[in-house]
């Protein structure tokens, strides 16, 4: 297919100024990690309000890292929503733990619920990653609740959310500070709120977690003469633990914070281009627009649109979108029905009949800033000639 004209369902938004701090960094001293991560790790920490952020690879690195940082081993076990990417899951299988899933509720995001029901009639688990999916918060306030009571981690999947609030007790919170969460991780994708060509973070307000993921980032290895268990001279170093080589690069990380200065405008055209499409499909009656639930405010990194005809009708408008070079995507198969799960665990349909039903009729529909108002009427036009 040429590549002319096509509309993807998301990427990325780069400037001038972009391309000038990358540029910067390769005529620099540093490339690999240096003080532009330093300087991305402090703008992420204003940005969500949390006290610490890790910079890392990627979104699923940040996973594995906020699993490694609480201890998650075999034997114990992880919960998270099947409305999700396959990391969100994995991170568990990645320490050795075991892994389920609890339904999603009319925010698309893990049910309080049905996560207090699961826990009160099958287990309490070691930790919850809660999903804020498209760029919803999880009900995090609820789930800490329960993770208080109950005496399991709460991490914080923010990949979708970065700019996201809530509203609790009269209080704002920034998705990714950890007001209700022990750790938060957020993802740097180009299709994601910002970019950094590939990247993630892991967010928390606690000191001792902060300092294993740094630990874990880096092979494990340390020189704080606190940890050391001798002193052979300024070069010396231990593997204090087994770690991993998830860091990231000067390189990106010059991006990273060059874009984060726009993402309050990134927020607002998002919303903009939200309101557009709920303009045109919020009053029909054959489709279902995505949530905006109350005392929330969402820097949306996904437009889902359901199919009340399910998917034989979405097959429809994929492929009628597709002719037209419109790219949109499917966000997500559930989780618990991949191969890998079903095969290990026995998970089969009906498990997670909310997150089952909405995967039948969703959609997504292209959503970046870049996109112009011309843009969007397309989308619109061509949806509309298909449902009718």
């Amino acid at each position: 297919m040429a590549t002319d004209n096509i509309l993807p369902y998301g990427r990325q938004t780069i400037d001038r100024t972009d391309v000038a701090a990358v540029a910067a960094v390769v005529g620099s001293d540093f490339l690999t990690t240096g003080p532009a991560v330093a300087e991305f790790e402090r703008g992420l920490c204003e940005a969500t309000g949390a006290r610490y952020a890790v910079a890392c690879s990627n979104g699923t690195t940040a996973l594995h890292l906020a699993c490694l940082a609480i201890g998650l081993k075999q034997g114990e076990w992880g919960i998270t929503s099947p409305n999700t990417f396959l990391a969100s899951a994995n991170c568990f299988e990645f320490c050795g733990a075991s892994t389920d899933f609890v339904d999603i509720d009319e925010t698309l995001c893990l049910s309080p619920g049905r996560l207090e029901h699961y826990c009160a009639t099958v287990r309490v688990p070691k930790v919850v990653v809660a999903v804020d999916f498209a760029g919803v918060p999880s009900s995090l306030p609820r789930i800490r609740e329960l993770s208080q009571r109950l005496g399991f981690a709460l991490i914080e999947d923010a990949a979708h959310a970065l700019g996201s609030s809530y509203v609790h007790d009269g209080v704002e919170y920034r998705c990714g500070g950890c007001g209700h969460a022990d750790l938060a991780i957020l993802s740097f994708h180009p299709v994601k709120t910002i970019t950094t060509g590939e990247g993630g973070a892991i967010c928390t307000n606690d000191a001792d977690l902060a300092g294993r993921l740094r630990l874990f980032r880096s092979h494990g290895m340390t020189k704080d003469p606190v940890q050391l268990t001798r002193h052979d001279g300024g070069w010396y170093y231990e593997m204090a633990e087994l770690g991993y080589n998830y860091r990231i690069t000067d390189l990106q990380c010059a991006l990273g914070s060059s874009q984060l200065i726009r993402l309050p405008a990134f927020k607002k055209r998002r919303q903009e281009i939200v309101r557009q499409y709920n303009d045109a499909f919020a009053q029909r009656t054959d489709v279902i627009v995505p949530p905006w639930p109350k005392q929330t405010d969402p820097c949306f990194h996904l437009y889902t649109l359901q199919f009340a005809g399910g998917a034989p009708v979405r097959r429809r408008v994929y492929d009628a979108l597709l002719a037209e070079r419109i790219l949109a995507q499917v966000h997500y198969f559930p989780v618990h029905l991949q191969p890998y799960y079903s095969r290990k665990y026995g998970y089969a349909a009906g498990k997670c009949p909310l997150a089952e039903g909405y995967y039948s009729g969703c959609l997504s529909l292209p959503l970046f800033p870049g996109m112009s108002n011309g843009d969007v009427e397309r989308v619109i036009d061509a949806v509309t000639r298909v449902i009718g």
